[in-house]
């Protein structure tokens, strides 16, 4: 295991910025990922810590040694890339066994280690098979043990799952954490997909323009999304604006559109403010289970469509003339899906992340990365 820091450092491409004054730190055997848009720093940042490219400016540390100028072969880390860069010509075993090779490591454990990585992987019994004769999966699962085998203590991978199916995807996610917890690795592991990144870190780093927005465990971003920037990138939100006004020392949105829900805000009334739902926290009813409800917010409104996706229904939805969309899965017993039917939404206080409209900062969470 290795900790890796990383101290004020910028990477510019002539005129364009790569990332700017960043600065991470991560601990020995944790696993992080690093979560943004194409264009977000995120492959310029891994190749930085891999000794690919060098920075422009500051440095970066292992174990608080500095490996700023120290070549990639050098450091003691595997990378897996996105395109799986297996050799054509070569058997899964020696694809695996390319790198002890190349660094003249004692070869009857290094393929000791090999022949270990093929069991944790589930790919035993491939060794003797060519690349074109493995599935995607299994290519991914090859390009991850050649990466290990020769004594890696970092395992840097840029978005590795991106070429594969959703499912998997999901299998690989599983499988790659355990492996890195079981090997004792340290991790950094970029991506774009925030399902991808909420299953398989220890903390999520979220990184836009080069620079890290927010970070922590992914309960912390998922509950205290700092900015409507992050809120958006964690999945599909309903938004909703108004004002804020207090009755009885209650606390209420007033929608644009006349709606009046009850929230949980620190706000003053009369604060202008955009309020976000995650659509996975929005429950669908028919209309005559609304007397058997317990929400903090029942609201009346009619089903447009409903449309079968996968194991969910996504429902489109008119409230006070306002369309949102709703995701309620198959199996929820008495789900609408009858076009024009009458149904209620149900929303608690605590489901709203609500932000000023004016600077976007979010009420009750911790201080921002910004501003410290």
């Amino acid at each position: 295991m290795v900790s890796v820091r990383m101290e004020k450092v910028s990477k510019n491409y002539g005129k364009v910025v790569g990332i700017k004054d960043l600065s991470l730190s991560i601990k020995d055997g944790e696993y992080v990922a690093i979560l943004g848009p194409t264009g977000a720093g995120k492959t310029t940042t891994m190749y930085i810590l891999a000794g690919l490219i060098s920075p422009s400016s500051g440095k970066v540390f292992f174990d608080d040694v500095d490996v700023t100028n120290i070549p990639a072969e050098d450091r003691q880390i595997g990378f897996v890339f996105e395109e799986y860069n297996l050799f054509p010509r070569m058997s899964v075993e020696k694809n695996i066994l390319f790198g002890p090779i190349v660094k003249n490591l004692d070869l009857s454990v290094s393929r000791k280690v090999a022949y270990e990585l093929l069991n944790l992987l589930n790919i035993k019994g491939k060794e003797k098979n060519y690349p074109d004769e493995i599935s995607g999966g299994q290519k991914q699962r090859v390009a991850l043990a050649r990466a290990i085998v020769s004594n890696a203590k970092l395992l840097i991978m840029d978005d590795p799952l991106r070429a594969l199916d959703a499912k998997i995807r999901d299998i690989l996610q599983v499988e790659l954490r355990k492996l890195v917890k079981d090997l004792g690795l340290t991790c950094i592991h970029a991506t774009h997909d925030t399902h991808e990144a909420m299953r398989v870190a220890d903390r999520i780093l979220i990184f836009k323009d080069g620079q890290i927005v927010q970070e922590g465990t992914p309960e912390e971003i998922y509950n205290n999304p700092y900015s409507i920037y992050v809120a958006d990138f964690l999945g599909e939100n309903v938004s909703f604006k108004g004002k804020i006004v207090v009755e009885n020392e209650e606390k209420y949105l007033l929608t644009e559109n006349n709606l009046k829900l009850r929230v949980q805000t620190d706000f003053s009334s009369g604060t202008n403010v955009v309020a976000l739902v995650p659509l996975e926290l929005i429950d669908v009813y028919n209309k005559e289970e609304s007397s058997n409800l317990n929400y903090d917010n029942i609201i009346p409104g009619k089903l447009i469509q409903a449309k079968l996706i996968g194991e969910f229904f996504e429902l489109i939805l008119d409230i006070s003339g306002m369309k949102l969309k709703a995701y309620e899965l198959i199996g929820k017993k008495n789900v609408p899906t009858s076009p024009n039917s009458e149904i209620v939404v149900g929303m608690d206080k605590d489901d709203f992340r609500i932000f000023e409209l004016k600077n976007e900062k979010l009420i009750n969470s911790e201080k921002s990365i910004e501003d410290e």
